[in-house]
């Protein structure tokens, strides 16, 4: 590693000889000539970031720029003095400057102007270092010098250098420069040297570059061992290697004089002073090497709790208190020292009050919830709370009260009790997670909020945190959250932030011990201490105790179909793809495994999705229409980067998932309804034209059958009443052609109500049928009838032939109703494009230029035109008054 940078953005950026590669405390990324085709060379020299948050590379053929993913070179041909690039740096106004083995050059509007160094430009050969105290460190083949105030100090491999030749320097903000030599690292505090141990790499290798990222991390790049981070993990923890038999710590407790005494669970009891650890075991006479239980008495006295009594330290000499003299049993798991000066003992058979030489036992016959007794602590108000195998019991004014899960408890199997400084009780449970008992109630944080399930121990930080001691390890929550966290059931209309410490974080195993009180501990200087099943781990505040700087968000591609593009030039994605992926990062270096994310795409989640630590989400088949992929993440200490990476992607539409198609698809359907609509309008329509034709053929039929035939009777019964009185025979004769009359009429009124009934009826021949027709029409008169027919008889339809035959009919019995015709002449001619059919009497006539349709009331040419009309024939009627009058029809013979 030549050089180490991390830029604005978060990334850690590293110059290799085989590539430049870019770090996000996950996955590496490297950039060489297979695939940045632009690069020209993989020996990376230098790193730099500009103020506009460019980052700049030397290499053996070329300088490199890298902005928004595009590599750019530049080479003697953009007024660099020569390819190999030795040295980059920004001068005070912000001016990018290259050193090249041939010369210097600075970068101008986007070309390199050659000029000479500025005094302040560093020298590649010896590095270089100021310390936030302003002294400056200088290093050089023979040694490292440091200039300050009180003059100048030469430090060798005499003084504990690992090697003469300085290779590399750095003042990290802690006040230490880093020495790198060509044979290991070193680190000066305070004039001191302090090396790693033999068998390190870094206490041999050739160190080439040394960087602190943002978080206080330290990376150190050598030359055959590649990178290396240090950093301060935020706990400490003790075992059997400083001092100690037995590495699973029961219980912890500090004194009125700072001295830190670790209750082990077979090693005896372990004392901590003065940075020094001491023993006291069974050999010193103390009744047992398990040690359950810490407390001071009112004297300042030790009070331990073992399985065989109540042991006392008074002036370094163990006296021991069991059942014999009073109490409930031996097996003493907890001890409470009273304001009063009197000393509680919870025990597996009850709890002991004890006041002086005079003891007084409690059991579950007293109220107690179980004989097992665990933590006890008392309220500002005056109530003793003691955990008990079988719930929480509650002791005022000598009575007794036991609340169970009905009252509200997670379990009954109550492991820890802690006051806080707001007067709220919190309640440790084995299986149920935490409680809080506060204005008499009771409010659960069961697992399903994050919280462990089963806790040993609580503490409280500065900050106003929980620090929970559990099974599966230690846990931070906020009391806030807690507070503020608003309960109806589940799921909880509030989240709240657990954070999770282990191995990573300096504990030897993420499991912490039960079954001895206290099993955490707040010292004066506030640290807290765990007992765990691996040593005493102690959290120590400090600026480094939690990691406050939230973490830099990036989206680092987008795959499309599995195919990976840039977000930097991506903004569309074409019609037809289903499958659609966003890779992010949380540039947080401290615990990266730890860093948790949460993203929305915006157009699609309706809420933010919780999906821990992975680094990729996934959508299929989404809909055509604009997104904002937004995401978020915390850092190993729960502080959360609220504002995130977004990015913009439109999803193109097939064209028929446009809005033009959406638009034209409806025009279309209205098109369509109009169409239905319209020819439903049409079918209607020619339903009423049927019916209305229907009605008036039954009219012109009324007319052509029955009012003619009423029409004859009437005249002949004219004739009747007449010829009564002169003529008896005559009249007869008349009646006689009336009822004739009668039943021709009838006879018609028959065969047109068949007609009706009857779609497809029997025809007679045209011409006889409408020879019988006049026959009848002119027996009540003395009018003769002549037919002719003219040419080759043809059949006709029979619509054809019955409008054509109510024609005739109609004109025979004008001619001898209303004309006085004595000679009625009928012609049919038919030849190979039509039939016509003629009818002339030589009756009265009328005048042809009045209305035709007739006299009021009367129907029979208006009748005639519609029948034409039915048959699409042409009707002429004719007439002079006293010349007759004469009706002409011509069909087309189809």
């Amino acid at each position: 590693m030549r050089a180490i940078l991390q830029s604005r953005q978060g990334y850690l950026w590293l110059a290799t000889e085989g590539g430049l590669v870019r770090f996000d405390g996950v996955r590496f990324a490297v950039f060489d000539t297979e695939t940045a085709p632009a690069l020209k060379s993989n020996n990376i020299t230098s790193l730099l970031e500009d103020r506009a948050g460019i980052l700049w590379f030397g290499t053996s053929e070329g300088l490199g720029r890298l902005e928004s993913g595009e590599i750019q070179i530049y080479t003697m041909e953009d007024g660099l003095p020569a390819d190999n690039i030795q040295l980059l740096f920004l001068d005070d106004g912000g001016k990018l400057w290259a050193k090249t083995t041939a010369g210097a050059a600075r970068f101008d509007r986007g070309h390199f102007v050659r000029e000479a160094l500025p005094p302040s430009a560093p020298d590649t050969a010896e590095p270089v270092v100021k310390d936030r105290s302003g002294r400056w460190w200088t290093g050089s083949v023979s040694g490292l010098t440091v200039t300050g105030r009180d003059g100048a100090k030469t430090y060798t491999s005499q003084d504990g250098l690992p090697a003469n030749r300085i290779t590399a320097l750095f003042a990290d903000t802690e006040g230490a420069t880093w020495v790198g030599t060509d044979a290991g690292a070193a680190r000066i505090v305070n004039g001191k040297i302090e090396r790693f141990p033999p068998g390190d790499p870094l206490s041999r290798d050739t160190i080439l570059s040394i960087a602190e990222d943002r978080e206080g991390d330290l990376w150190i790049g050598a030359d055959s061992s590649g990178l290396t981070v240090l950093r301060s993990l935020p706990f400490t923890t003790y075992t059997s290697k400083e001092g100690g038999v037995d590495d699973q710590v029961r219980c912890i407790f500090e004194d009125r004089h700072s001295t830190v005494w670790i209750g082990t669970n077979g090693g005896g009891l372990r004392r901590l002073a003065n940075g020094k650890f001491s023993l006291l075991t069974t050999a010193d006479g103390l009744a047992s090497n398990v040690v359950l239980s810490l407390a001071e008495d009112a004297s300042g006295d030790l009070l331990i709790g073992t399985p065989d009594g109540l042991n006392r330290l008074h002036n370094g000499k163990f006296s021991l208190l069991t059942s014999a003299d009073g109490l409930a049993e031996d097996f003493v798991r907890s001890i409470y020292t009273d304001s009063d000066g009197s000393i509680w003992a919870g025990t597996r058979r009850g709890l002991s009050h004890i006041r002086g030489s005079h003891i007084v036992t409690y059991t579950q016959g007293n109220g107690l919830g179980s004989d097992l007794i665990g933590a006890l602590v008392r309220s500002p108000d005056g109530d003793l709370w003691i955990g008990t195998l079988h719930g929480l019991t509650r002791l005022r004014n000598g009575n007794f009260k036991n609340y169970t899960v009905d009252d509200g408890l997670s379990s009954n199997i109550v492991t820890d009790l802690y006051l806080d400084s707001q007067g709220t009780l919190w309640i440790a449970t084995q299986g149920g997670g935490l409680d809080r008992f506060r204005n008499g109630a009771f409010t659960r944080f069961p697992p399903a909020l994050g919280i462990p399930e089963t806790i040993f121990g609580v503490a409280e930080d500065a900050d106003n945190n929980l620090w929970l001691a559990a099974k599966t390890g230690i846990f931070r929550v906020s009391k806030n959250d807690l507070n503020g966290t608003k309960i109806t059931g589940v799921p909880y209309e509030a989240k709240i932030t657990v954070v999770p410490y282990g191995t990573s974080d300096g504990l030897r195993v993420s499991e912490c011990s039960g079954g001895g009180h206290p099993a955490v501990w707040k010292d004066r200087r506030g640290a807290i201490w765990f007992s765990t099943a691996k040593g005493a781990a102690v959290l120590r505040p400090g600026p480094r105790t939690l990691n406050r700087l939230p973490p830099p968000v990036a989206i680092e591609s987008v795959l499309i179909d599995d195919r990976a593009f840039d977000p930097a030039r991506l903004t569309e994605v074409a019609p037809g793809h289903s499958r659609v992926s966003f890779e992010y990062a949380g540039l947080s270096f401290v615990a990266p495994q730890k860093v948790q994310f949460r993203y929305r795409l915006e157009g699609f989640d309706r809420d933010w999705i919780d999906v821990g630590n992975r680094r990729i989400a996934y959508y299929t088949n989404l809909p055509p229409r604009h997104y904002r992929f937004h995401v978020i993440a915390r850092n190993n200490d729960g502080f959360w980067n609220e504002q995130g990476a977004s990015f913009a992607i439109y999803i193109q539409p097939h064209y028929y998932q446009t809005w033009w198609f959406a638009l034209l698809l409806l025009a279309a359907a209205i098109l369509a309804c109009y169409a239905i609509y319209a020819l439903r309008v049409k079918q209607v329509q020619a339903q009423f034209d049927a019916v209305l034709r229907e009605r008036n053929r039954i009219a012109r039929e009324i007319h052509d059958t029955l009012a003619q035939g009423f029409v004859g009777v009437s005249v002949q019964l004219e004739i009747v009443s007449r010829l009564l009185d002169s003529s008896i025979q005559s009249a007869k004769e008349h009646l006689d052609l009336a009822r004739v009359v009668v039943r021709n009429s009838l006879a018609e009124a028959r065969e047109s109500i068949w007609e009706l009934r009857s779609q497809s009826p029997e025809h007679r021949d045209f011409a006889a049928r409408l020879a019988n027709a006049a026959k009848q029409a002119t027996a009540s008169s003395g009018a003769k009838v002549q037919l002719q027919v003219h040419g080759t008889y043809r059949p006709l339809t029979a619509k054809v032939e019955d409008e054509l035959f109510g024609i005739g009919r109609e004109a025979v019995a004008n001619a001898v109703q209303h004309s006085g015709a004595e000679h009625i002449n009928i012609e049919l001619t038919f030849d190979a494009r039509k039939l016509r059919m003629t009818i002339g009497d030589d009756g009265c006539g009328f005048d042809g230029q009045t209305d035709a349709t007739g006299p009021s009331g009367h129907f029979g040419l208006q009748g005639m035109r519609e029948r034409a009309q039915q048959i699409q024939a042409e009707l002429t009627v004719s007439s002079e008054i006293g010349k007759g009058t004469q009706v002409s029809v011509e069909v087309p013979a189809k």
